[in-house]
Formats: structure tokens, sequence, C-alpha cells
């Protein structure tokens, strides 16, 4: 790496990432600046990581067993069929992924970022179009790289590439989680609606497991969609799953709506994006996670590769070449897996096993689902 004095922008999963990617890459000194103070580590909603994604990233040194997990090993597809209270099981489908609660994911990257990086909680920044870091008091501060790991909102990314905005699916997710209290389960439930789809999947929580859960929809009018929401449960889910939704309390449950976002570079000078800030896939393809920290090892892996007194500019391209056509990927298979289970369901009264495996064929998910594989090329360990 050349040196230098290096600000990430964000200091959740993405920023604590990039964080220690910069120190492990030479960075003289890293700065994190957070908007937020301590509340990130209350988030409860539920993050997946693919099994064999989950062993590069263990192999490349950003997560490890000390954060608490659970296992799925298939994935249930329901149906109320009026007659059980869990619904009919239209097809069990193999899908080996490790489920974590987003707070402790968090948790578990914020204790490996290094002692020297200085994490800057309650400080909203702005970047200006030089890259420079505008800070609270009106004051600028200048850095050698400027990481946007500021999510999809990000103010980064609307610096760098303001005409680069999100754009609305036509849906939104309503998810939330809520107290696990019954058996154990490792698998992962979907639950098969008109137009809709309804995902649930147990988590460990602070104290005993919760159940986190996702319901896909298009909503109407600009009030508070939650009646509606609440009543789509109730008539399509099984009334067992239906109790788990509808019994949440409101605090606990938050309404996402679902974008897409392909910027045309991940880097504009020195400023790098990275994570949700880079490209926005819809959370059908299962990696937003893995992507996030895919994008931490790429650069970790470009900095080792310009060594010291390499250029900057170089790094950067390498980055940008290796993490770009990855992002573009993920939104293609994310924005097919949407059409399929959401916008054009199939009639799923009529579905069989067979017919599933093809339907699920059809959306390409060799292409991106639970995210690509780490290349040799960024091998950062």
């Amino acid at each position: 790496m050349p040196g230098g004095r290096v600000a990430v922008i964000g200091g959740s999963i993405t920023g604590c990432a990039f964080a220690l990617a910069a120190v492990r890459g030479g960075a003289d000194e890293v700065t994190v600046y957070e908007r937020t103070t301590g509340e990130l580590a209350d988030r409860g909603v539920g993050i997946a990581l693919q099994v064999d994604r989950y062993a590069e990233l263990v192999d490349a040194g950003y997560i490890d067993d000390s954060t608490p997990w659970r296992i799925v090993t298939n994935r249930k597809w329901f149906l109320d069929d009026g007659t059980s209270p869990r619904g009919r099981v239209v097809w069990d489908q193999p899908h080996a992924f490790r489920v974590y609660n987003w707070g402790q994911l968090w948790q578990g990257l914020r204790r490996r970022v290094p002692a020297e990086v200085e994490y800057r909680g309650g400080t909203p920044v702005t970047v200006d179009d030089a890259g420079r870091v505008c800070l609270p008091d009106g004051t600028r501060e200048h850095y050698d790289v400027v990481i946007g790991a500021d999510g999809y909102g990000s103010a980064v990314r609307e610096a760098v590439f303001p005409s680069a905005v999100p754009q609305f699916s036509g849906y939104v997710m309503w998810r939330g989680s809520c107290v696990w209290e019954h058996e154990p389960i490792d698998h992962l439930i979907s639950i098969c609606l008109p137009n809709a789809q309804g995902v649930m999947y147990r988590i460990p929580g602070s104290v005993g497991d919760r159940m986190s859960w996702g319901l896909y929809t298009a909503i109407t009018g600009t009030g508070d969609p939650r009646p509606d929401l609440l009543a789509q449960t109730r008539k399509y889910y099984p009334p067992f799953w239906a109790d788990l939704v509808t019994g949440t309390p409101e605090r606990d449950t938050l309404i996402q709506p679902i974008n897409d976002l392909v910027v045309d570079a991940y880097t504009s000078g020195r400023t790098v994006l990275a994570g949700d800030a880079a490209t926005i896939a819809r959370p059908h393809v299962a990696s937003g996670a893995v992507k996030a920290l895919q994008d931490a090892v790429a650069f970790e892996a470009a900095c080792r590769a310009a060594g010291p007194g390499g250029s900057w500019d170089d790094v950067l391209a390498r980055y940008q070449a290796e993490r770009h056509p990855a992002g573009a990927a993920l939104v293609r298979v994310a924005r097919s897996m949407g059409y399929a289970m959401v916008e054009h369901t199939p009639d799923w009264a009529a579905m069989t096993p067979d017919l599933m495996e093809r339907w699920w064929a059809a959306q390409n998910p060799d292409d991106g689902f639970g995210g690509h594989a780490i290349g040799a090329s960024i091998s950062a360990r």
C-alpha cells in the first residue's frame, strides 16, 4: 500500500471491515466516522452467510466462530392449505447457510478493528467533490483515500455520483424479529403468497433465540401501510406463522423499500465506494453482507498487490476491476429472483417439487445467489 491517511465513512459492518482492510493493507492512519452512537448493536434483524462464502471469509481473517450463529440446512416452502397450522410443504430445498443477528455480527467485526483505528461514533460527516471530509464544526479533513461505506442512502455516493439514484422496485420488505420459544429448527421458512413472499429463520438473540422474518409485497397509498400488511399476513400466511408476525411489537419492525442500484464505477478520484453504497442488490440474493465483506477483502488484496511505495491509482484500479463486475452481476440475479418470487409468482397450489426445481433454476441462482466465490486474485492472506 502507498501508506497515508484513510477515512472510512460509515461504521457498521462494511465500515468495520474496511477499517480492518486498510490497516492490514498498510495505511499509516485510519479514521472511521459513524453518524450514530451505540444503537448499531441493537439491530436485531437476521443476516445470512452461505457456508462456502463463510469459509472463504474465515480464511481471509474477517470473521470466525466467536460470533453466535445458527445453521440452516434447507429451505421449506410453505403454502396455507386451510388445515395445517404451519401449512403444507410445497418444496424442501437444500439450502446451506449460517444465520446471524445483525447486531452480534457487527459487534464481532467491531472487536476486530485494531486499536490504532480512531472510531468516531456520533459524528455525521459529508464529503465534497474533491474527496475531503467535512466535519460537523465546518472544518475539512484531507485524506489520501476516502471510503464510502455509509449504506444504501450513501452521502458519499451522492457527492461523487449525484446522478446514481436507487431505483424503487415497486415493493417493500416489512421485516422484524420476535421471540422464538418453540423447538429448534434448522430450516429457512418461505411462505408462498400471491405476488408476495414471506421469509423466516431462527437467529440468536441476546437472551434465547429470535425469529427473523420479512414480507416482500407491494403497498398502496401514502399513509402507514402496517394495517394492510397485517391484513395480508392474516389472510395468506398459515396461522402459526401469521401469529408470530402479527404478534411482533411495532418497535421491533421496520419497512424497507426494495431498490436496485449499480454505479458507473466503484471509484472516483481518490474516493472508493463499498457495500450498499456501491451496489444495491435486492435481498432475495442473500449476499448483502457477503458482498460487503468481499469488497473489503478485495481492497486489502489490492493494497498488498501495490506493495510499499505503490500508487493509490493502482490500488483503486485493481479494486474497481474486481468488484464492479461482481456487484453488477448480483443486481442482475437479484432482479430475476424478485420478478419470480414477488412480482410474478406462479400458481403455488399447482407446484410440485419437480416444477419448483425448474422454476428455481430459471432464476439463474448460480450467477450469484449467496454470493460469488472469492477468486484467487483477491485472496488476501
